[in-house]
């Protein structure tokens, strides 16, 4: 019997981060006062282009470095931690998402494959019940298309859907596995008007993540039943 095994991305494809961003900055200007508050985005966006990707821990210790005790004493720092380790991002999830991983479930072996750093986006996945939606089958990497002969040796299939909000790595996963994929751009965030790169278009779009539940299961084997 054929196997399928969906890799399925996190922020803003399971979960609502734009809005788990704004929520965050509204503590942080509460808590902070303005100036602050973009002293830190400063910081959270030095440390993304250093590092290709979000690094919450590491953005929060260097907010600590490169601010005096004078402007943000140790009570209203710990306050800010806790803010970003305490989130509570069940709140977050998008409507439907846990009847759509029940649903792809009973036609294939979902796996979370996110990237991003590896303790907040843990913390992020397991708190907000996603890990128990899929058994715990959660990979993490900083960028996960560096790591697919990782991912397919772990969980080995004849064909694979990858379902993304980010256009860059749906491209760049197709480009390297070929017809072994299907991928499925969910447009929802803020890259969802970004334009695919080279003419590329994906082979199943949809608005929403709850609408993947309308999707049959013969359209995820779209490419493998293609190049036959």
């Amino acid at each position: 019997m054929s196997t399928l095994v969906f890799w399925i991305d996190v922020d803003n494809t399971l979960l609502d981060n734009d809005r788990v961003k704004e929520e965050q900055n509204q503590f942080l200007l509460s808590e902070l006062g303005p100036a602050l508050t973009e002293h830190y985005w400063n910081l959270y966006e030095e440390v993304r282009k250093e590092r290709g990707v979000v690094d919450i821990p590491l953005t929060l210790r260097r907010f600590r470095e490169k601010t005096s005790q004078d402007e943000l004493d140790a009570q209203t720092y710990q306050h800010v931690v806790s803010m970003f380790e305490n989130y509570p991002f069940q709140q977050a999830v998008f409507p439907g998402v846990f009847e759509t991983l029940q649903y792809l479930n009973t036609i294939g072996t979902v796996v979370i494959v996110s990237d991003g750093d590896l303790n907040y986006q843990a913390e992020k996945i397991f708190n907000s019940a996603l890990a128990d939606a899929v058994n715990g089958r959660v990979m993490l990497f900083v960028h996960k298309q560096e790591h697919i002969d990782e991912i397919t040796k772990r969980y080995p299939a004849d064909h694979y859907a990858i379902i993304d909000d980010k256009p860059r790595i749906l491209v760049d996963v197709q480009h390297l596995m070929h017809d072994q994929t299907t991928t499925v751009f969910v447009k929802q965030g803020k890259y969802a008007k970004e334009a695919f790169p080279d003419g590329f278009v994906p082979d199943i779009a949809v608005e929403h993540i709850a609408d993947l539940k309308n999707i049959p299961a013969e359209q995820f084997w779209h490419q493998k039943q293609g190049s036959r």
